[in-house]
Protein backbone atom coordinates (compact mmCIF):
# COMPACT_ATOMS: atom_id res chain seq x y z
CA UNK A 1 0.00 0.00 0.00
CA UNK A 2 1.32 3.44 -0.85
CA UNK A 3 0.64 6.61 1.09
CA UNK A 4 -1.21 9.15 -1.02
CA UNK A 5 0.82 11.97 0.48
CA UNK A 6 4.22 10.55 1.11
CA UNK A 7 4.92 7.78 -1.36
CA UNK A 8 4.50 9.30 -4.76
CA UNK A 9 7.66 9.82 -6.71
CA UNK A 10 8.66 13.43 -6.87
CA UNK A 11 10.10 15.76 -9.42
CA UNK A 12 13.09 18.03 -8.87
CA UNK A 13 10.66 20.66 -7.54
CA UNK A 14 9.72 18.37 -4.66
CA UNK A 15 6.13 17.98 -5.82
CA UNK A 16 4.66 14.60 -6.69
CA UNK A 17 5.13 13.75 -10.35
CA UNK A 18 1.35 13.55 -10.77
CA UNK A 19 1.13 17.13 -9.55
CA UNK A 20 3.83 18.19 -11.98
CA UNK A 21 1.89 16.68 -14.88
CA UNK A 22 -1.21 18.63 -13.92
CA UNK A 23 0.62 21.83 -13.04
CA UNK A 24 -0.69 23.58 -16.14
CA UNK A 25 -4.22 23.17 -14.74
CA UNK A 26 -3.37 24.60 -11.31
CA UNK A 27 -2.96 28.21 -10.38
CA UNK A 28 0.34 29.26 -8.75
CA UNK A 29 -1.53 29.85 -5.49
CA UNK A 30 -2.99 26.33 -5.56
CA UNK A 31 0.43 24.82 -6.24
CA UNK A 32 1.99 26.72 -3.34
CA UNK A 33 -0.84 25.62 -1.06
CA UNK A 34 -0.52 21.97 -2.09
CA UNK A 35 3.22 22.00 -1.52
CA UNK A 36 2.82 23.66 1.88
CA UNK A 37 0.29 21.02 2.92
CA UNK A 38 2.58 18.24 1.74
CA UNK A 39 5.50 19.68 3.73
CA UNK A 40 3.41 20.01 6.91
CA UNK A 41 2.13 16.46 6.67
CA UNK A 42 5.54 15.00 5.95
CA UNK A 43 7.13 17.01 8.76
CA UNK A 44 4.56 15.65 11.21
CA UNK A 45 5.16 12.07 10.11
CA UNK A 46 8.94 12.37 10.16
CA UNK A 47 8.87 13.67 13.72
CA UNK A 48 7.49 10.26 14.67
CA UNK A 49 9.41 7.82 12.47
CA UNK A 50 12.81 9.54 12.71
CA UNK A 51 13.00 8.63 16.40
CA UNK A 52 12.78 4.89 15.85
CA UNK A 53 14.76 2.51 13.69
CA UNK A 54 11.81 0.10 13.72
CA UNK A 55 9.28 2.71 12.59
CA UNK A 56 11.66 4.01 9.94
CA UNK A 57 12.17 0.48 8.60
CA UNK A 58 8.41 -0.19 8.62
CA UNK A 59 7.62 3.08 6.85
CA UNK A 60 10.15 2.58 4.08
CA UNK A 61 9.20 -1.09 3.73
CA UNK A 62 5.41 -0.82 3.61
CA UNK A 63 4.37 2.81 3.05
CA UNK A 64 7.10 4.16 0.80
CA UNK A 65 8.86 2.72 -2.25
CA UNK A 66 11.68 5.27 -2.10
CA UNK A 67 14.34 2.62 -1.46
CA UNK A 68 12.78 -0.32 -3.29
CA UNK A 69 14.91 -0.02 -6.44
CA UNK A 70 18.10 0.33 -4.42
CA UNK A 71 17.29 -2.75 -2.36
CA UNK A 72 16.60 -4.79 -5.47
CA UNK A 73 19.78 -3.57 -7.16
CA UNK A 74 21.91 -4.35 -4.10
CA UNK A 75 20.43 -7.86 -3.86
CA UNK A 76 20.94 -8.43 -7.59
CA UNK A 77 24.53 -7.25 -7.32
CA UNK A 78 25.30 -9.61 -4.44
CA UNK A 79 23.66 -12.48 -6.31
CA UNK A 80 25.67 -11.82 -9.47
CA UNK A 81 28.85 -11.54 -7.39
CA UNK A 82 28.23 -14.93 -5.77
CA UNK A 83 27.31 -16.53 -9.10
CA UNK A 84 30.64 -15.46 -10.56
CA UNK A 85 32.46 -16.92 -7.56
CA UNK A 86 30.85 -20.28 -8.33
CA UNK A 87 30.99 -20.36 -12.10
CA UNK A 88 33.65 -18.02 -13.45
CA UNK A 89 36.57 -15.73 -12.80
CA UNK A 90 36.07 -12.54 -10.80
CA UNK A 91 38.33 -9.70 -11.79
CA UNK A 92 36.61 -7.54 -9.17
CA UNK A 93 37.76 -9.86 -6.37
CA UNK A 94 41.23 -10.32 -7.83
CA UNK A 95 41.62 -6.56 -8.21
CA UNK A 96 40.48 -5.95 -4.64
CA UNK A 97 42.77 -8.54 -3.07
CA UNK A 98 45.80 -7.59 -5.14
CA UNK A 99 45.29 -4.01 -4.05
CA UNK A 100 45.08 -5.14 -0.41
CA UNK A 101 48.41 -6.94 -0.82
CA UNK A 102 49.85 -3.89 -2.54
CA UNK A 103 48.88 -1.71 0.43
CA UNK A 104 50.60 -4.17 2.75
CA UNK A 105 53.77 -4.01 0.64
CA UNK A 106 54.01 -0.22 0.94
CA UNK A 107 53.73 -0.13 4.74
CA UNK A 108 56.83 1.57 6.23
CA UNK A 109 57.18 -1.12 8.92
CA UNK A 110 55.96 -4.10 6.94
CA UNK A 111 55.32 -7.31 8.82
CA UNK A 112 57.38 -10.30 7.64
CA UNK A 113 54.15 -12.27 7.15
CA UNK A 114 50.77 -10.78 6.21
CA UNK A 115 47.62 -11.49 4.15
CA UNK A 116 47.40 -15.04 5.52
CA UNK A 117 43.60 -14.92 5.68
CA UNK A 118 43.11 -14.15 1.99
CA UNK A 119 46.26 -15.13 0.05
CA UNK A 120 44.75 -18.56 -0.77
CA UNK A 121 41.60 -17.13 -2.33
CA UNK A 122 43.70 -14.51 -4.12
CA UNK A 123 45.81 -17.16 -5.86
CA UNK A 124 42.58 -19.01 -6.72
CA UNK A 125 41.10 -15.85 -8.27
CA UNK A 126 44.36 -15.33 -10.13
CA UNK A 127 44.31 -18.85 -11.60
CA UNK A 128 40.65 -18.51 -12.59
CA UNK A 129 41.26 -15.17 -14.30
CA UNK A 130 44.34 -16.55 -16.00
CA UNK A 131 42.25 -19.33 -17.53
CA UNK A 132 39.56 -16.91 -18.75
CA UNK A 133 41.82 -14.10 -19.98
CA UNK A 134 40.56 -13.07 -23.43
CA UNK A 135 41.27 -9.38 -23.92
CA UNK A 136 44.26 -7.00 -23.78
CA UNK A 137 42.62 -5.29 -20.81
CA UNK A 138 42.44 -8.58 -18.93
CA UNK A 139 46.09 -9.30 -19.74
CA UNK A 140 47.16 -5.89 -18.50
CA UNK A 141 45.41 -6.45 -15.18
CA UNK A 142 46.84 -9.94 -14.93
CA UNK A 143 50.30 -8.52 -15.53
CA UNK A 144 49.81 -6.22 -12.56
CA UNK A 145 48.50 -9.11 -10.43
CA UNK A 146 51.46 -11.28 -11.48
CA UNK A 147 53.98 -8.62 -10.51
CA UNK A 148 52.35 -7.98 -7.13
CA UNK A 149 52.08 -11.68 -6.27
CA UNK A 150 55.68 -12.28 -7.30
CA UNK A 151 56.83 -9.39 -5.12
CA UNK A 152 54.68 -10.63 -2.24
CA UNK A 153 56.09 -14.16 -2.33
CA UNK A 154 59.65 -12.85 -2.72
CA UNK A 155 59.16 -10.55 0.26
CA UNK A 156 57.29 -12.64 2.83
CA UNK A 157 59.05 -14.92 5.28
CA UNK A 158 58.45 -18.67 5.34
CA UNK A 159 55.05 -19.78 6.59
CA UNK A 160 53.06 -22.96 5.83
CA UNK A 161 50.15 -21.06 4.27
CA UNK A 162 52.39 -18.78 2.22
CA UNK A 163 54.65 -21.65 1.16
CA UNK A 164 51.67 -23.61 -0.14
CA UNK A 165 50.32 -20.68 -2.14
CA UNK A 166 53.78 -19.77 -3.40
CA UNK A 167 54.06 -23.28 -4.85
CA UNK A 168 50.68 -22.92 -6.60
CA UNK A 169 51.73 -19.58 -8.04
CA UNK A 170 55.18 -20.69 -9.19
CA UNK A 171 53.73 -23.80 -10.82
CA UNK A 172 52.12 -21.65 -13.52
CA UNK A 173 53.92 -18.28 -13.32
CA UNK A 174 56.70 -18.00 -15.88
CA UNK A 175 56.43 -14.47 -17.27
CA UNK A 176 59.32 -12.06 -17.11
CA UNK A 177 59.36 -9.69 -14.18
CA UNK A 178 57.28 -6.59 -14.80
CA UNK A 179 57.19 -3.12 -13.32
CA UNK A 180 53.61 -2.92 -12.02
CA UNK A 181 54.74 -2.99 -8.38
CA UNK A 182 54.87 -0.45 -5.55
CA UNK A 183 57.57 2.15 -6.06
CA UNK A 184 59.11 5.09 -4.24
CA UNK A 185 57.09 8.26 -4.65
CA UNK A 186 60.22 10.39 -4.76
CA UNK A 187 60.51 14.11 -4.17
CA UNK A 188 60.09 15.47 -7.67
CA UNK A 189 58.02 18.67 -7.73
CA UNK A 190 54.43 18.41 -8.91
CA UNK A 191 54.28 19.14 -12.66
CA UNK A 192 51.11 21.21 -12.17
CA UNK A 193 51.07 24.28 -9.93
CA UNK A 194 48.16 25.23 -7.68
CA UNK A 195 47.56 28.25 -9.90
CA UNK A 196 47.37 26.06 -13.02
CA UNK A 197 44.97 23.63 -11.36
CA UNK A 198 42.82 26.52 -10.14
CA UNK A 199 42.68 27.91 -13.67
CA UNK A 200 41.49 24.52 -14.97
CA UNK A 201 38.75 24.04 -12.38
CA UNK A 202 37.58 27.63 -12.84
CA UNK A 203 37.42 27.08 -16.58
CA UNK A 204 35.20 24.03 -16.16
CA UNK A 205 31.61 25.17 -16.11
CA UNK A 206 28.33 23.40 -16.71
CA UNK A 207 27.80 24.23 -20.38
CA UNK A 208 24.28 24.13 -21.80
CA UNK A 209 24.86 25.74 -25.20
CA UNK A 210 26.86 23.63 -27.67
CA UNK A 211 27.99 23.96 -31.24
CA UNK A 212 26.29 21.73 -33.79
CA UNK A 213 29.45 19.71 -34.24
CA UNK A 214 30.18 15.99 -33.83
CA UNK A 215 32.26 14.94 -30.85
CA UNK A 216 35.31 12.85 -31.88
CA UNK A 217 35.38 9.55 -30.03
CA UNK A 218 39.17 9.64 -29.83
CA UNK A 219 38.94 12.77 -27.65
CA UNK A 220 36.45 11.04 -25.37
CA UNK A 221 38.77 8.05 -25.07
CA UNK A 222 41.68 10.35 -24.30
CA UNK A 223 39.71 11.97 -21.47
CA UNK A 224 38.50 8.61 -20.17
CA UNK A 225 42.06 7.30 -20.09
CA UNK A 226 42.81 10.17 -17.70
CA UNK A 227 39.67 9.52 -15.65
CA UNK A 228 40.71 5.87 -15.23
CA UNK A 229 43.34 7.05 -12.74
CA UNK A 230 40.66 8.21 -10.29
CA UNK A 231 40.90 6.57 -6.85
CA UNK A 232 38.49 3.72 -6.18
CA UNK A 233 37.61 1.71 -3.09
CA UNK A 234 40.01 -1.28 -3.04
CA UNK A 235 40.68 -0.48 -6.70
CA UNK A 236 37.44 -2.24 -7.72
CA UNK A 237 36.64 0.43 -10.35
CA UNK A 238 32.87 -0.22 -10.64
CA UNK A 239 32.17 2.85 -12.80
CA UNK A 240 30.92 2.40 -16.37
CA UNK A 241 30.53 5.15 -18.99
CA UNK A 242 27.62 4.50 -21.36
CA UNK A 243 28.21 7.00 -24.20
CA UNK A 244 25.71 7.86 -26.94
CA UNK A 245 26.42 9.91 -30.06
CA UNK A 246 23.70 8.60 -32.38
CA UNK A 247 21.49 11.71 -32.90
CA UNK A 248 18.21 9.85 -32.40
CA UNK A 249 19.40 8.18 -29.20
CA UNK A 250 20.85 11.43 -27.91
CA UNK A 251 17.55 13.25 -28.48
CA UNK A 252 15.65 10.50 -26.71
CA UNK A 253 17.98 10.01 -23.74
CA UNK A 254 18.46 13.75 -23.20
CA UNK A 255 14.85 13.90 -22.02
CA UNK A 256 15.39 11.27 -19.30
CA UNK A 257 17.31 13.29 -16.68
CA UNK A 258 15.49 16.01 -14.80
CA UNK A 259 16.86 19.47 -15.48
CA UNK A 260 17.47 19.35 -19.24
CA UNK A 261 14.45 21.47 -20.12
CA UNK A 262 15.43 24.20 -22.56
CA UNK A 263 18.60 22.60 -23.91
CA UNK A 264 17.88 18.88 -24.37
CA UNK A 265 17.74 19.33 -28.15
CA UNK A 266 21.16 21.02 -28.17
CA UNK A 267 23.21 18.14 -26.70
CA UNK A 268 25.67 16.53 -29.19
CA UNK A 269 26.62 13.56 -26.97
CA UNK A 270 25.15 12.21 -23.78
CA UNK A 271 26.71 9.87 -21.25
CA UNK A 272 25.06 7.73 -18.59
CA UNK A 273 27.54 7.17 -15.76
CA UNK A 274 26.59 3.92 -14.02
CA UNK A 275 27.90 1.77 -11.18
CA UNK A 276 28.15 -2.02 -11.04
CA UNK A 277 26.95 -3.32 -7.67
CA UNK A 278 28.15 -6.83 -8.48
CA UNK A 279 31.63 -5.57 -7.60
CA UNK A 280 30.75 -5.97 -3.91
CA UNK A 281 30.13 -8.84 -1.53
CA UNK A 282 28.65 -6.85 1.38
CA UNK A 283 25.55 -4.65 1.62
CA UNK A 284 27.64 -2.11 3.52
CA UNK A 285 29.40 -1.22 0.25
CA UNK A 286 26.20 -0.27 -1.59
CA UNK A 287 27.08 3.44 -1.69
CA UNK A 288 30.59 2.90 -2.99
CA UNK A 289 29.39 3.11 -6.59
CA UNK A 290 28.35 6.72 -5.97
CA UNK A 291 31.59 7.71 -4.26
CA UNK A 292 33.79 6.03 -6.88
CA UNK A 293 31.57 7.16 -9.74
CA UNK A 294 31.71 10.81 -8.72
CA UNK A 295 35.48 10.73 -8.20
CA UNK A 296 35.85 9.34 -11.70
CA UNK A 297 33.27 11.66 -13.29
CA UNK A 298 34.89 14.79 -11.87
CA UNK A 299 38.26 13.79 -13.27
CA UNK A 300 36.58 13.00 -16.60
CA UNK A 301 34.97 16.44 -16.77
CA UNK A 302 38.30 18.15 -16.06
CA UNK A 303 40.00 15.95 -18.66
CA UNK A 304 37.36 16.93 -21.23
CA UNK A 305 38.39 20.56 -20.78
CA UNK A 306 41.99 19.69 -21.61
CA UNK A 307 40.98 18.17 -24.96
CA UNK A 308 38.79 21.12 -25.93
CA UNK A 309 35.40 19.74 -24.92
CA UNK A 310 32.83 20.96 -22.42
CA UNK A 311 30.31 19.11 -20.29
CA UNK A 312 27.35 19.47 -17.98
CA UNK A 313 26.60 16.97 -15.20
CA UNK A 314 22.90 16.12 -15.19
CA UNK A 315 21.09 15.16 -12.02
CA UNK A 316 19.68 11.65 -11.77
CA UNK A 317 17.53 11.56 -8.61
CA UNK A 318 15.99 8.45 -7.08
CA UNK A 319 12.76 8.28 -9.10
CA UNK A 320 11.58 4.70 -9.53
CA UNK A 321 9.69 5.30 -12.77
CA UNK A 322 12.77 6.88 -14.38
CA UNK A 323 15.03 4.06 -13.19
CA UNK A 324 12.65 1.49 -14.66
CA UNK A 325 12.41 3.40 -17.92
CA UNK A 326 16.19 3.70 -18.26
CA UNK A 327 16.84 0.08 -17.28
CA UNK A 328 14.34 -1.14 -19.88
CA UNK A 329 15.52 1.17 -22.67
CA UNK A 330 19.24 0.48 -22.27
CA UNK A 331 18.85 -3.13 -21.22
CA UNK A 332 20.83 -2.56 -18.04
CA UNK A 333 21.28 -5.56 -15.75
CA UNK A 334 19.43 -5.09 -12.43
CA UNK A 335 22.70 -4.64 -10.53
CA UNK A 336 23.87 -1.70 -12.68
CA UNK A 337 22.57 1.63 -11.36
CA UNK A 338 22.63 5.07 -12.97
CA UNK A 339 24.68 7.56 -10.95
CA UNK A 340 24.35 10.61 -13.16
CA UNK A 341 24.11 11.74 -16.76
CA UNK A 342 26.47 14.08 -18.55
CA UNK A 343 26.05 16.27 -21.63
CA UNK A 344 29.22 16.57 -23.74
CA UNK A 345 30.13 18.73 -26.71
CA UNK A 346 31.99 21.75 -28.04
CA UNK A 347 30.94 24.84 -26.09
CA UNK A 348 29.41 27.66 -28.12
CA UNK A 349 31.67 30.68 -27.45
CA UNK A 350 28.59 32.91 -27.61
CA UNK A 351 26.69 30.86 -25.06
CA UNK A 352 26.45 31.99 -21.45
CA UNK A 353 27.42 29.96 -18.40
CA UNK A 354 26.25 30.45 -14.81
CA UNK A 355 28.52 32.31 -12.41
CA UNK A 356 27.68 29.88 -9.57
CA UNK A 357 29.25 31.50 -6.53
CA UNK A 358 30.89 28.89 -4.30
CA UNK A 359 30.99 28.60 -0.54
CA UNK A 360 33.71 30.35 1.39
CA UNK A 361 36.45 28.40 3.16
CA UNK A 362 34.81 29.10 6.51
CA UNK A 363 31.65 27.40 5.27
CA UNK A 364 33.51 24.45 3.75
CA UNK A 365 35.84 23.27 6.46
CA UNK A 366 36.60 22.92 10.14
CA UNK A 367 39.62 21.58 12.02
CA UNK A 368 39.35 19.16 14.95
CA UNK A 369 35.61 19.78 15.23
CA UNK A 370 33.60 17.66 17.67
CA UNK A 371 29.98 18.37 18.51
CA UNK A 372 29.81 18.52 22.29
CA UNK A 373 26.10 19.35 22.44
Amino acid sequence: MRSIFFCRERSSSGLPIDSRRNSMELSPRSMIGAKALYIRLKYTLLQVIARSGFLSAAYYSFLSTAYSRERRAVAAGLLDHLKRLKTSASFFNLRRNIHRIEKGLVMPERRPVFALEYIGETVTYYLQCLDSCTSPIDRRELGWATDILRTYFDTCAAHPIIDEQRARFLAIESADAGTAVPYLRGDQPCPVTAEELLALVQRRKSVRVYLDKPVPRELIDQALAIASFAPSSCNRQPTIYRLYDDPELVRELSLYPLGTAGFADNIPMICAVTGDLSAYFYERDRHSIYVDGCLSAMLFMLALETVGLASCPLNWPEVNSLDRKLEKRLGLPPHERAIMFMAIGYADPQGRVAYSEKKSLDQLRSYNWINSA
